[in-house]
């Protein structure tokens, strides 16, 4: 019961967690019911596609995670392996940077540092850095204002428009003038106020923007040509080289955050944080 909720709550959605426990959705949904009951109110509650907890349950959520944790560290899977070094690098992982920006660079990482085995856990964008003795580094969108971490600035950030090709098609002769007048795709962490301030447009919002509480619905919808989105620059860089999208104008507005590497100090993984240390910046360096 416990693995089911701390399923759910990491991934936001009782689908995945089933599919990641190899069980029925049915089997997720009797046991969060079940644990509701147990402990006297309500976990999640629903938001377009996704599961997000209540407040109560990000309270619960983060002391079972604490639990199973220690209970992992207590019980390994491998008893014949106890003491011996583990080649596993867990990292954390805002879901919009892992999705956009990592995994498709993880390929170059396991030709160059084939004796590492990375474990991703992803996160929702833009979630407090949680005190978790089970992760190595995390890979992150924030203000690096985070307490018990050593950290390093990866890159700041830029937002500007992009749609995609097909979108221009159906709407040619996108100007500063009329791009109030199409389809705007915004998160709910960005506004558009600060670039139309840039780009020297009235700063009231349209009345037709569509807003998601997620970035990569933000991008999926872009992507789909349904409307013009303002993008993160590192989100959408392997999406403007390969042409999937396109970027309307040459004006752009910092982002309100900055991208971070941060780890615990003193680990025993400490060299293989060295080596992936070093193999992100030297990423984030060739991007730039």
């Amino acid at each position: 019961m416990l693995r089911t909720f701390e399923a759910a709550a990491r991934l936001q959605g009782f689908s995945a967690a089933a599919k990641e426990l190899c069980i029925t959705h049915s089997a997720v949904s009797q046991q969060i019911r079940a644990f509701e009951v147990r402990v006297g109110f309500s976990l999640f509650y629903r938001s377009g596609h996704v599961m997000l907890l209540t407040e109560p349950g990000k309270r619960l959520a983060d002391e079972v995670r604490k639990t199973l944790n220690g209970l992992e560290a207590l019980f390994g899977s491998d008893p014949g392996a106890a003491g011996a070094p583990s080649n596993v690098l867990t990292l954390e992982v805002m879901a919009p940077i892992a999705q956009n920006w990592l995994i498709p660079r993880l390929a170059h990482f396991r030709e160059q540092h084939p004796g590492i085995v990375l474990n991703i856990e992803a996160t929702p964008d833009l979630m407090p850095l949680q005190d978790d003795e089970g992760v190595d580094m995390s890979l992150r969108y924030g203000d690096g204002e985070w307490r018990g971490v050593e950290k390093i600035k990866l890159s700041d950030e830029v937002v500007f428009p992009v749609c995609s090709p097909q979108f221009l098609v159906d709407h040619p002769g996108i100007t500063l003038q009329n791009l109030k007048s199409l389809p705007l795709l915004r998160h709910s962490l960005i506004s558009w106020r600060h670039w139309f301030e840039r780009a020297g447009l009235p700063l009231e919002g349209p009345d037709n923007a569509l807003a998601f509480n997620e970035v990569n619905h933000t991008m999926a919808a872009a992507l789909l040509g349904q409307g013009v989105a303002l993008a993160r620059s590192l989100l959408v860089r392997d999406h403007l080289r390969e042409g999937r999208l396109l970027r309307l104008f040459d004006i752009d507005a910092p982002g309100t955050f900055s991208y971070y590497l941060t780890w615990r100090a003193n680990s025993p993984n400490g060299a293989m944080m060295a080596t992936f240390r070093d193999w992100i910046i030297a990423q984030f360096a060739r991007d730039r």
